[in-house]
């Protein structure tokens, strides 16, 4: 085999390991709000528009409160319900 030969069958040989390693391309993961950074009505909004199916947990208050009085003292997105992804939100809330 050619000197050549041998460079284009070793630059075919990299060409193909890189293409075949390459990682898939992803869509990156939705921004999901910090907790306390906004009100408790924004950030639901915020993670529903995101794609997150959302549920309340309430640490403290009543539940009757405004969601925009309510501030977010946690969120919880591991967990999904089939394919759409569940956001678990503890909000603390005024008497």
């Amino acid at each position: 085999m050619s000197l050549e030969l041998r460079c284009i069958a070793t630059l075919l040989i990299g060409v193909g390991t890189s293409i075949v390693l390459a990682p898939l391309a992803v869509a990156d993961p939705p921004s999901i709000p910090e907790p306390g950074s906004e009100s408790a009505a924004a950030t639901i909004r915020d993670l529903d528009a995101a794609g997150y199916d959302v549920q309340l947990q309430y640490e403290n208050g009543a539940p009757l409160s405004p969601l925009s009085q309510c501030t977010v003292t946690d969120i919880n997105t591991t967990g999904s319900a089939g394919s759409q992804g569940l956001a678990y939100v503890t909000i603390n809330c005024p008497k």
